[in-house]
């Protein structure tokens, strides 16, 4: 009417009367109206088993005031589409939560006030068909601003030396590792951490002396190190171990499938929606990682058959969720039921996208009651001269996974890297991806390969030395995993 379109304009909300929305029946949903009233009139009670989300309790909300019901409403819900989760519900039925309703109509409202007066902007300055919201437009200035570091960024070059070095493994064959050279005549050598973003040496890395090796005095010290004696100076020995993480939120499936699968964010979601209503796992928008103790037990059980009950951790494990705000009624994405299916049960059942994205789901939950991964990772330094430059010190390690524990379930290989130390290699490729100095120093942490054992004095000769170059990188462009 002309009367409410002065009223409630364009973003369907009276902005002078407490935000207070209109809703009205959309036409082409007039016949179904029209039906649920048939079919209510014939019905003693009606029970709503919308999701169990801000949407899902909206829509029940909206359901109520659009039939107007002469019976008992009953609000049901369930995680899972399987006939104990629908029994279940059925038995423990609620009322609908207005604060829920309020909370999606709230978030709805800001949709309309924020999107109905940018969008037009756009429209008219970049091009039609564009929107602008609470969440796109925060999400496009996370990418500018990076894309802005980008551009700004210095590269600074900086180089090192590598040392292949043979040393005897326990049953007397010569095992090859590759070293690297962290310090010359004491002071420690530059690395990517070392270097600002205008491609120059930081107050710390400035203060600490760093050696900024370019590739003449690079090459220079290798060839005087092709002929050297390499002398063990310490082989240290550490326990380590390694903890699985929790299972899927929707953001984190979504990250996951992405970095292995290559699977976009919509096709993760419209995979797991097929899931979902096939009965095969929870639902699938959740951003808690709680577990039933139905599911604990189910996923314990799975663990034992698959791979020995002393691939269980010592007792159940309860993840907490970090989100503020989180939906804890919720549980975290996981298989169905209270028996887990093999993906080799339902291979013949979905299309294969389905089929990655469950065995992902089934892996995951499995996993994170599972055993840490344990192992050892050994450090080595070794010096050798370089006369004119004095002492060299090289660094390598690597780490042996003795027991993969939950690494068995992922599918994760007994060996961690043996990764070549330089004076910065701080961790994984995507820490520095992050950071925005990544080198090829940082990626050479896939050789997969443990160092042989050896003792502080023994001599070893190089099979190989040479100079290596690198630069700093700028941080990395999201992808839409990382931008999830």
């Amino acid at each position: 009417p002309a009367a409410d379109k002065t009223k409630f304009g364009k973003f369907g909300v009276d902005v002078e009367d407490g935000f207070k929305p209109y809703y009205i029946v959309d036409g082409n949903k007039k016949k179904t109206v029209s039906e649920l009233k048939s079919a209510l009139k014939k019905a003693d009670t009606l029970y709503l088993a919308t999701d169990e989300d801000r949407e899902g309790e909206a829509i029940a909300w909206h359901l109520v005031q659009t039939l107007k019901p002469k019976v008992p409403v009953k609000r049901m819900v369930f995680h899972e589409i399987t006939k104990e989760a629908i029994k279940a519900s059925l038995d423990n039925t609620r009322d609908v939560d207005d604060d829920m309703v309020d909370a999606q109509e709230t978030r709805r409202i800001l949709d309309r006030l924020y999107g109905y007066e940018l969008s037009p902007v756009l429209w008219r300055k970049v091009g039609p068909g564009l929107s602008a919201g609470r969440v796109q437009s925060v999400a496009t200035r996370l990418i500018v601003e990076r894309e802005r570091e980008r551009m700004a960024f210095v590269r600074a070059p900086y180089w090192d030396v590598t040392a292949t070095l043979e040393a005897p493994d326990a049953d007397g064959n010569n095992v090859a590792f590759e070293s690297r050279m962290v310090s010359l005549g004491g002071r420690r050598l530059a690395g990517s951490k070392d270097f600002g973003a205008d491609g120059k040496l930081t107050a710390a890395g400035a203060k600490d002396q760093v050696v900024q090796l370019d590739e003449a005095q690079a090459s220079a010290i290798a060839q005087a190190l092709e002929f050297a004696t390499f002398t063990v100076a310490s082989m240290e020995t550490k326990p380590y171990r390694r903890r699985p993480v929790p299972p899927f939120t929707t953001s984190t499936l979504q990250q996951t499938a992405g970095n292995r699968l290559g699977m976009s964010s919509r096709q993760t979601m419209r995979a797991a929606q097929g899931l979902y209503e096939n009965g095969y796992i929870t639902y699938m928008r959740t951003d808690s990682v709680t577990l039933s103790q139905e599911a604990i037990a189910a996923a314990r059980e799975a663990v034992g058959k698959h791979f020995g009950e002393n691939y269980l951790s010592d007792a159940p494990k309860q993840y907490a969720t970090k989100t503020a705000g989180a939906q804890e009624a919720h549980e975290c994405i996981r298989p169905a039921g209270a028996k887990f299916r093999d993906p080799a049960e339902i291979a013949s059942k979905v299309p294969a996208d389905q089929l990655k994205l469950y065995t992902l789901i089934w892996q995951r939950t499995l996993a994170c009651q599972m055993a840490d991964a344990t192992g050892s990772t050994a450090t080595v330094r070794l010096s050798a001269s370089t006369e004119s430059n004095g002492e060299a010190m090289f660094q390598a390690s690597g780490t042996v996974i003795e027991f993969p524990g939950f690494m068995k379930a992922t599918g994760e290989g007994r060996r961690a890297s043996a990764e070549s130390k330089k004076g910065d290699a701080a961790g994984s490729v995507e820490q520095a991806a992050q950071s925005g100095k990544s080198s090829k120093a940082d990626k050479k942490s896939d050789d997969n390969v443990s160092l042989p054992p050896m003792n502080p004095g023994d001599a070893l000769a190089a099979v190989a030395v040479g100079a290596d170059g690198h630069e700093t990188q700028p941080p990395a462009r999201y992808t839409e995993a990382s931008l999830v």
